[in-house]
């Protein structure tokens, strides 16, 4: 046991998933869906447009009936009960656990939405929080760079890497890089060296070094650009928005915390299949209503609780109590063919900004590992979160390391918004 914060946050997990969140009546009005693919003709091996976008306002509170209309239709079914569901609900030694999970308006389907998300904050208050507070400081931040597009508001086919930030500034890029003593923080190099770069402005100008781990290496042996290991090469512009239908596998890399307390975490959400799109602005500043949906197993499922601080005990009663409500198979080709549901569906929304890129950092961030401390893990309450709901920053932020880190909050570029307001759905 961690302390009576983990207790009550495990208390309040137990709690959700024992009410039935799936209502049927929520099912009464129209979802975005995946916009068709323009003719082939609008489309060329001679475009060479790009765009670096950064997410920020990843949303992760969501309820039941937000859950309803945010994500994808992933299996073509509209799923109202047993006899209509593209999968078998689980069983124990023969014996059913689950249930068939209701999909959400016209077949939307985001069981972690309904289900995790909602848990997740109430175990882990300032999860979204840390979450936006590292993106928007260029730590880790999720970078979407499209690749081959012709700048028009229909292209048939682009290209688009998927990866993540070590760092970022709105320096000019002469004056900032690595030192070999801290290869993944930006210091000045001249004038003033090892003084931290400024983050971020969010104003289209800042400037973006990659992960180099998600480029294989040139001749030279060093990650090259020209390089990424995970091309999605099956994208496309239709209308203005940005369709990417995700390869099997494709990983969407979140860090919340810098590793300066115990409580700071990350995870990364391999989707089986799925997409992630958004609209882009008329002055191709950045992108709107975005979406990440897809395929989470089990498995995986399993893997990212403990990455976040839900411990030992907490991940195993997540894998327990969440295995009851898997509400589809793992991988698209094995839908409808009676296999047992083993993966659960996953709707994320978001916003981008355009930036520069700057080049590769240096070297890759090191994974956060909040359940490696022995000792107890309290509950992390510094956040702006809960100094909204009536705490205090005193008593809230009481130690060193916290006073720190709300002052980043207060020093966020005021495009950043936390706590992360509710997405405009369609």
């Amino acid at each position: 046991m961690r302390g009576l914060g983990r207790c009550i946050g495990l208390c309040s997990l137990v709690f959700v998933f024992a009410c039935s969140v799936y209502d049927a009546g929520l099912i009464d009005g129209g979802v975005a869906g995946l916009p068709a693919r323009p003719a082939a003709n609008t489309s060329s091996t001679d475009d060479s447009e790009s765009l670096l976008f950064a997410l920020n306002d990843i949303f992760l509170r969501q309820s039941a009936e937000m859950a309803a209309r945010v994500g994808i239709d992933l299996d073509s079914a509209m799923t109202t009960g047993p006899n209509d569901a593209t999968c078998e609900p689980p069983t124990v030694e023969g014996e059913v656990v689950g249930q068939a999970v209701v999909d959400g308006e016209k077949g939307v389907d985001n069981a972690i939405g309904s289900l995790l998300l909602p848990a997740v904050g109430t175990a882990l208050p300032c999860l979204e929080d840390n979450l936006a507070l590292t993106q928007g400081r260029g730590i880790g931040t999720v970078l979407l760079w499209v690749r081959g597009w012709n700048g028009l508001d229909n292209d048939a086919s682009v290209s688009v890497v998927l990866t993540n930030a070590v760092d970022a500034t709105s320096e000019d890029p002469s004056l900032v890089g690595f030192a070999e003593s801290d290869p993944v923080n930006l210091v000045y190099l001249h004038g003033r060296p090892g003084v931290d770069a400024p983050p971020p402005l969010w104003d289209q100008q800042d400037y973006w070094y990659l992960d180099p781990t998600d480029f294989d290496a040139d001749e030279s042996g060093r990650p090259s650009l020209d390089l990424p290991k995970e091309l999605q090469v099956d994208a496309y512009v239709s209308y203005g928005r940005l369709v990417v239908l995700l390869r099997p596998g494709t990983a969407f890399e979140l860090i919340a915390g810098d590793g300066s307390l115990p409580s700071d975490g990350d995870m990364t959400i391999a989707v089986n299949g799925g997409y992630l799109m958004g609209d882009i602005d008329e002055e191709r500043t950045g992108l709107a209503r975005g979406l990440f949906a897809g395929r989470l197993t089990l498995e995986k499922l399993a893997q990212i609780t403990p990455k976040v601080g839900l411990c030992a005990f907490d991940a195993e009663l997540m894998q327990s109590l969440m295995g009851q409500f898997a509400d589809i198979v793992g991988f698209p080709e094995d839908d409808g063919t009676g296999m047992e549901c083993d993966a659960f569906s996953v709707g994320v929304t978001f916003n981008a900004v355009v930036g520069q890129l700057a080049g590769l950092a240096a070297s890759s961030r090191a994974g956060l590992e909040p359940c490696a401390n022995t000792g107890p893990i309290q509950v992390d309450r510094c956040c702006p979160s809960e100094w909204l709901s009536g705490k205090s920053r005193a008593e809230t932020c009481d130690t060193f390391e916290k006073v720190i880190k709300a002052a980043r909050f207060d020093s966020l570029s005021n495009a950043i918004r936390v706590p992360v307001p509710e997405p405009e759905l369609f």
